[in-house]
């Protein structure tokens, strides 16, 4: 089996994708000149992204694969943190992907197109996505969720109201609130201020509510 390193802020995600990837590689505690193919799996906290990415170029080889979560930060903002950039792929991992029909992959313009097999073979159910913030599954999964928490807001509906509706009128798979406690409140509220930041689009301004949910979010989390 080829030698993979994973590293985060996640540790939920970090084990999920270990057990997604387990019959593929044999995980290492730490990357190595061994390591074949290096994950960083942060989403939204910049300085330790670019922290990660800059220790796995230091101890990886130069022919190592390197494969980042670009959910928050895209593949573009990334690439001055990685000294061989030809060998840098983005992708969608987010807690609970791994339930997920397809998985998203991008690369930017100095990508090396010879790698793209090394991407397709790790990811069997992969599509290939341009490299913007969200990508596309939880830009719109996101979108939907700061609309649900505005009708949540406004007490036109509660929660659970919400969710029955969303899964009988769309056939999602989860109402639109318990798919934000699934995949993390804290993610989609840092995908849709990344969205925002880019874009300025109103559109992307994020529902009171939903901000307010995430501040105590943040709180706990920080508490514990």
């Amino acid at each position: 089996m080829k030698k993979a390193f994973i590293t985060g802020d996640n540790a939920g995600l970090i084990s999920e994708l270990k057990e997604f990837l387990k019959n593929k590689f044999e995980f290492e505690n730490s990357a190595s000149q061994k390591t074949e193919i290096a994950f960083e799996v942060t989403n939204y906290d910049r300085d330790l992204k670019f922290k990660n990415l800059n220790d796995i170029e230091n101890h990886v080889p130069e022919n190592a694969v390197i494969i980042s979560s670009s959910l928050c930060i895209p593949l573009s903002q990334q690439l001055r943190f990685v000294k061989k950039v030809n060998r840098l792929f983005g992708v969608g991992i987010y807690p609970t992907f791994s339930s997920a029909k397809n998985i998203e992959v991008t690369k930017s313009n100095l990508t090396s197109p010879e790698l793209t097999n090394v991407i397709t073979d790790i990811f069997e159910n992969s599509i290939w996505v341009e490299d913007r913030t969200g990508l596309i599954n939880l830009r719109i999964i996101s979108l939907i969720i700061n609309e649900a928490y505005l009708v949540l807001q406004e007490k036109t509906a509660d929660a659970k109201d919400i969710d029955i509706a969303m899964k009988l009128g769309t056939n999602y798979p989860y109402g639109p609130i318990e798919w934000s406690e699934r995949i993390g409140l804290d993610l989609i509220y840092n995908i849709l201020q990344s969205m925002y930041n880019e874009y300025g689009d109103d559109r992307y301004r994020i529902t009171p509510l939903l901000k307010e949910r995430y501040l105590e979010y943040s709180v706990l989390k920080n508490k514990n």
